[in-house]
């Protein structure tokens, strides 16, 4: 990440600082990186205009920001469905195995599946955006390999869950469906696609 164009002494300043890379990832998630000016994140975060070019070299940088923001809540998530998870005894683990992995990769009720994924998708347009996301997706699958190791699944790649959870999210949010239910149907699929596999080996 680079230098900031002033580096914040005073609790104050930092406070100003963090609410500007908050206001900016809200913004990221809500409405795309487009969304993120100067303007309208000190907006957001009830600060002087100004303040945002004191702070930041540049949109580019504060939408690094924003982004490793998003993404660390995104992991945080996953890593306390892993913990979640790897309380429960094996067997029950393995029963809710679909749905523990499907709440560690959707956002949660807070945030609508559908904003979460236009702005994943609108990412492409940010190279700062995808390459923080890319950094930080590395925690969100060893929490998700984490939960796949409790339940006694070994063949699955993380990625893979990732995969499937978030093709089932775009087309039940394009068909008509529940995001959730239809992800856990179709991750349970996949679980026993990968068994029938393990069985046959």
């Amino acid at each position: 990440m680079g230098e900031t164009s002033q580096t914040p002494k005073s609790l104050k300043a930092q406070i100003t600082r963090t609410s500007l890379v908050l206001a900016a990832a809200a913004l990221l998630r809500e409405e795309g990186p487009r969304a993120v000016t100067y303007r309208k994140v000190a907006k957001w975060a009830g600060a002087a205009s100004s303040s945002v070019g004191y702070y930041f070299d540049s949109v580019t940088q504060l939408l690094h920001e924003a982004g490793r923001y998003n993404i660390q809540l995104w992991g945080e998530r996953a890593e306390r469905v892993a913990t979640t998870a790897e309380a429960l005894p094996p067997e029950e683990c393995r029963e809710r195995l679909a749905e523990l992995l499907v709440s560690a990769s959707l956002p949660d009720d807070s945030i609508a599946p559908a904003g979460h994924y236009s702005q994943l998708i609108a990412a492409a347009e940010a190279p700062a955006v995808t390459e923080a996301y890319q950094k930080g997706r590395v925690m969100l699958e060893l929490a998700i390999s984490r939960i796949l190791h409790h339940g006694g699944v070994t063949t699955m790649p993380p990625r893979m869950v990732g995969t499937v959870v978030d093709g089932a999210a775009i087309a039940a949010l394009s068909e008509g469906y529940d995001v959730r239910d239809f992800a856990v149907s179709l991750v349970q699929e996949a679980l026993q696609a990968y068994e029938r596999t393990e069985g046959g080996e």
